[in-house]
């Protein structure tokens, strides 16, 4: 293989993960958003009737699932490609999204400084206005909805204006839909008996929750009610049916203090990815990245699969050829024997929490920070079919630890604070040190952490992974935010000069 050709498959590497991996890079152009989604098993179940929230960490894929639905394509795609049988057909389905926007500019909803001056203090009653209006604002936005002309003949044409035309100016429609919520609640029952009898479904989406107002302190009162009132519709409706994705940190008891969570137990499904599923992703993204890559990866056969759907080339299930291909791509060790580790294996044991979890656009970051270092050290490998060596994977963990924190801080501002507090400690660290340093902390005023004392943020960061308890006391970082956090580790990976 030349080294003209090596140069490109490494350029092709680095833009697996555009905009660093975020789903707010990836979902305006249609085509290329459906070619670099994987249909996980774990999704079918996010796509059956009954389920009704989607709990998931930062980065495991929330947002991708949450944007397909909204693409009619790319629900056809998902179902055929898992063979979903528990979904109605989709024809007979209408997707709408509640909260959360399904492209990158999108600006239907109201703003999280509108939401926060119009409802602070706001009572559960003007939370569910709020919520039930979205519902119906969506719904008249929607073009080819089969029984739009239904709801405008029901709700009063001054509402029905207002919510079609000015949903995003919160202070225009919130007070009318709350002097009008029971007939509004009306409507949309009259709605749900259309829908049945019809043979129709109607679901809500909903994304970006976090993002909802501008405090995450106000954050646990529209969440609850949003769930208490899906909890309450769901043996009054029988067709309408939400999708909630939601963080995992903003469902703990402590935070929502939702007294009936307990009834979203057989309703719910937690994201999280096995290792091969990882190495499927990154297959997939590598195939549809352009020709010269399919053809590397054509080097094993049976390794990808042409798809006719627009979900583009797909990855086998088989690990011993993704095995395979990471032993051409970088070798079968990270040294010279397996003493350094099996690179197969280095990989996914570097990039886990201290849950074992790993997010999608980590391990897609590692693969195209890498390949960014091979290029700018203007220097390809010479042996065989290598792209990479591992030190550029052990320099990209760095990097890509680097960039975890910085995504973290987008949903926790507080860990900026922290940070700068848990420089140079050296892991694993007595638990006494570690509460020494939380506590003194100084937090930036507009960033406070959602507990103040150092046992309940060392608790919150226990249950994030950022952090993990040993048996013999000690609190230890796994490397995926060891780095990111300039924390010290004995035996740790080096920074490549």
């Amino acid at each position: 293989m030349s080294e003209i050709n090596k140069q490109r498959l490494l350029e092709l590497i680095t833009n697996i993960a555009p905009g660093l991996g975020t789903a707010e890079q990836e979902s305006n152009d249609e085509d290329k958003f459906l070619k670099n989604f994987l249909p996980i098993a774990d999704y079918r179940y996010a796509l059956e009737p009954n389920t009704l929230l989607i709990l998931g960490g930062r980065g495991v894929g929330k947002t991708e699932l949450f944007r397909l639905l909204a693409i009619p394509s790319g629900r056809e795609s998902l179902v055929e490609s898992l063979g979903i049988r528990s979904l109605p057909t989709l024809s007979k389905t209408t997707w709408i999204a509640g909260f959360g926007r399904t492209r990158t500019a999108e600006k239907r909803f109201p703003t999280p400084e509108s939401v926060q001056n119009q409802m602070d203090k706001a009572t559960n009653i003007e939370w569910r206005s709020f919520w039930i209006g979205l519902i119906l604002g969506g719904l008249l936005q929607q073009e080819d909805f089969k029984f739009k002309d239904f709801l405008v003949e029901q709700i009063e044409t001054e509402i029905a204006n207002i919510l079609r035309d000015d949903l995003s100016r919160l202070s225009i429609w919130q007070p009318i839909v709350n002097q009008n919520l029971e007939n509004l609640n009306s409507v949309l029952d009259k709605l749900d008996q259309k829908l049945i009898e019809a043979d129709d479904w109607l679901f809500v989406t909903y994304d970006e929750l976090d993002r909802l107002v501008a405090s995450y302190t106000a954050l646990a009162s529209p969440i609850r009610e949003l769930l208490a009132l899906w909890l309450n519709r769901w043996g009054r409706w029988d067709r309408i049916r939400p999708k909630i994705f939601l963080r995992t940190d903003l469902f703990r008891e402590d935070v929502l203090s939702f007294p009936d969570a307990s009834k979203l137990q057989a309703h719910q499904i937690r994201l999280e990815w096995k290792h091969s599923w990882l190495y499927q992703l990154l297959v997939k993204r590598l195939a549809n990245s352009g020709n010269e890559m399919t053809e590397y990866l054509q080097n094993i056969p049976e390794l990808i699969i042409e798809n006719k759907t627009d979900l583009g080339w797909t990855a086998t299930s088989n690990e011993k050829l993704f095995e395979e291909l990471i032993q051409m791509m970088i070798g079968k060790y990270m040294g010279a024997n397996a003493k350094k580790g099996i690179t197969y294996r280095w990989i996914p044991n570097h990039l886990q929490d201290a849950g074992g979890r790993i997010a999608p656009r980590s391990f897609l970051k590692l693969f195209a920070l890498a390949a960014q270092s091979r290029i700018q050290q203007h220097s390809t490998v010479e042996q065989n079919t290598l792209l990479l060596q591992p030190s550029d994977l052990q320099g990209a963990l760095m990097n890509t630890s680097d960039d975890r924190i910085l995504e973290l801080q987008e949903e926790y501002p507080w860990l900026e604070s922290l940070k700068m507090s848990l420089v140079n400690l050296s892991a694993p660290m007595p638990k006494e040190v570690f509460l020494e340093r939380v506590k003194s902390t100084t937090w930036i005023p507009e960033k406070q952490p959602p507990v103040t004392n150092p046992e309940g943020i060392l608790q919150y960061l226990l249950q994030l992974g950022i952090i993990e308890g040993r048996l013999d006391g000690r609190i230890n970082m796994p490397e995926i935010y060891l780095y990111g956090f300039q924390v010290k580790r004995k035996g740790g990976v080096k920074r490549p000069k």
